[in-house]
């Protein structure tokens, strides 16, 4: 009885993920019919979708499921394309009914989670829905012989570490980082996902919010067979539905003023996925009616926000230009949202708007979070990642006749006076000039706490992130190479500046620093002095 447990609780696991692929095609289909119903091939999907369904949770004894897909595949064959207006209202009844069908497949998710929890306590690990991949057979066969050829090649190795015959040795190593490289590639490709599915499931979203305030609206996606980590997807879904709120609430004007404006009554969001140079860009764009500068302008003079970069503002925590909440925006939630969640990814976010045309917000990530290129470092005995993304340049930290003492501007500053004579700085940081410009700089050993006497000599990395400069000051300077990113959990949840954690080849732990926190503590502590 108790593998037939286990069984049935796998076969929910499996109900639940299937079944959300055919509601999501399901609810893409309605909204095309609601623009072309007299189209008889995507009525006929509809009606696959749903018989498909009710199959299913016949299968797996979901009676009530059963039931309505039984229901909802009878509505649906009374859309018969001879009348335009009541097939579109039938289609918005159908619409309405997606719900219902997510709501009873999440009961059935639920319970296939509780019989997972049953097993656990069974002593048997019970695979979820939501930890699943699919992998082409293909994919899988390949790597299976890089597994087996690797084998080999380490059974080579071992047979030349007996005969001692070196120059064998090193050609083999050499195959053999060839294959590892070949396989570590392929497990990644695995962890690759479309964001299609992730795309299209902001449709409905468009249609019914632009309607409950008063605008008409369509979402057009581009690139939906473009792959990303699996992780991205999970970690986007949230900042991706902000941007979308944003844009029907201040960028899409109404019906009446798109028409006053010479634009089509309907707006258009779009979502746009490719692949350039090692990176992942996603793009949301509206065509409303652009940024109000003046208006951001104002409402950051009003809370006291720098107003020097008018793009950054509009991710300040806090900050929004409605002066009243409504169920869109109001709050200054929703860009913090956007700009936390695209830092998480390791990735950066820029505006691109013009007035009366539109918005677009462009996000630039890395194609995998699983590995990164990285420059290591050490400090205090201790070995530090830097991402590659993030490092410029490194040098030597020049001695005390190339520095600059930092403080506050001086009325001589503005007289074209030398700002600063030459002065030793403290432990900890300062500044110094790299190219006639001055970059802020911290030592890694104090940034840490760590103990131990500062090196006779001294190196900077120089580093950058959102066009920011400074430098982390270092013991000794290892180079680039890559980097398998290693989650920490809640160790360092309270210290600002770490990312993750690696296994460096002597098998020790490296930390992986993160820029941005970095440069976040300078600030504070430039503002605290």
């Amino acid at each position: 009885m108790a593998e037939l447990d286990l069984n049935y609780d796998q076969l929910l696991a499996t109900f639940a993920e299937e079944a959300t692929e055919e509601i999501a095609a399901l609810e893409t289909g309605l909204l095309a019919l609601e623009t072309t119903p007299e189209d008889a091939d995507l009525r006929g999907d509809l009606l696959r979708y749903a018989h498909t369904l009710k199959g299913n949770a016949s299968c797996v004894g979901l009676n009530t499921l059963t039931s309505f897909a039984h229901a909802y595949e009878e509505m649906l064959e009374r859309m018969d394309g001879n009348d335009p207006e009541v097939d579109r209202a039938l289609a918005g009844l159908l619409l309405s009914g997606i719900d219902t069908f997510r709501r009873l497949t999440s009961e059935a998710g639920g319970q296939a989670a509780v019989l997972a929890d049953e097993g656990l306590r069974r002593g048997r690990s019970t695979p979820r829905a939501n930890r699943s991949l699919r992998v082409s057979a293909d994919r899988l066969n390949r790597m299976l012989d890089l597994a087996g050829e690797i084998s080999i090649a380490r059974g080579r190795v071992q047979q030349l570490l007996a005969s001692e015959d070196i120059e064998e040795l090193v050609e083999t190593e050499r195959e053999l980082d060839f294959l590892h490289g070949e396989l570590q590639e392929m497990i990644m490709r695995a962890r690759m996902v479309p964001v299609g599915p992730l795309f299209r499931q902001y449709a409905r979203t468009v249609r019914d919010l632009a309607a409950t305030h008063g605008k008409n609206a369509r979402l057009v996606t581009t690139g939906d067979d473009v792959e990303i980590d699996t992780t991205a997807v999970e970690m986007l879904r949230d900042p991706l539905m902000h941007m979308i709120r944003n844009a029907i609430d201040h960028g899409l004007e109404t019906s009446a003023q798109r028409v006053e404006a010479g634009k089509a009554p309907t707006g258009t969001i779009s979502l746009e996925a490719k692949h350039e140079a090692g990176s992942v860009i996603i793009k949301v764009s509206d065509d409303g009616a652009g940024l109000d500068r003046e208006a951001i302008a104002a409402r950051a003079a009003r809370l006291g926000i720098d107003t020097t970069d008018l793009d950054r503002v509009i991710f300040e925590s806090g900050f929004s230009t409605t002066e009243e909440a409504n169920d869109l925006s109001g709050r200054g939630v929703g860009m913090d949202v956007v700009r936390r969640g695209i830092e998480s990814l390791r990735g950066t976010i820029r505006i691109d708007s013009r007035p009366g045309l539109g918005t677009t917000f462009t996000i630039r990530l890395p194609l995998t979070l699983a590995v990164i290129d990285g420059f290591g470092v050490s400090a205090a005995d201790e070995t530090w990642v830097v991402p590659m993304a993030n490092v410029l340049e490194c040098m030597e930290l020049p001695r005390e006749e190339s520095l600059v003492e930092r403080r506050a501007p001086s009325p001589a500053d503005s007289t074209g006076e030398a700002p600063v004579a030459p002065r030793r700085l403290n432990d900890k940081s300062g500044v110094l000039l790299v190219r006639d410009e001055i970059v802020p700089y911290v030592r890694l050993r104090t940034l840490f706490g760590l103990e131990g006497e500062n090196p006779a000599r001294e190196n900077v990395l120089v580093v950058q992130h959102d066009g920011m400069k400074g430098g982390l000051v270092v013991d000794e300077l290892h180079g680039a190479s890559q980097a398998v990113i290693k989650p920490l959990g809640d160790y360092f949840a309270e210290v600002p500046g770490i990312a993750g954690s690696s296994i460096l080849g002597s098998g020790r732990v490296a930390l992986i620093l993160d820029v941005r926190a970095i440069f976040d503590r300078m600030e504070k502590d430039n503002a605290t002095e």
